[in-house]
């Protein structure tokens, strides 16, 4: 069987960001320490952090401006 294919494959919990600053989309992953979803803009490289924490939301897209 695939088991080994298939441990090896975590999925990993990620946003999906659109980026104001240059009109793009992009995926942003949780941090090592697991308490922020933390990434940049592909093109401008631009931060951007979200805090992960009691009473948030169950979104996954959110804009960037």
């Amino acid at each position: 069987m695939n088991d080994s294919k298939e441990t090896s494959k975590k999925k990993r919990k990620f946003l999906g960001i659109q980026f104001d600053c240059c009109n793009v989309y992009c995926r942003i992953y949780v941090n090592k320490e697991g308490h922020a979803y933390e990434g940049r803009c592909p093109k401008c490289y631009r931060p951007v952090k979200v805090l992960i924490g009691p009473g948030g939301t169950s979104g996954r897209f959110f804009s960037a401006q």
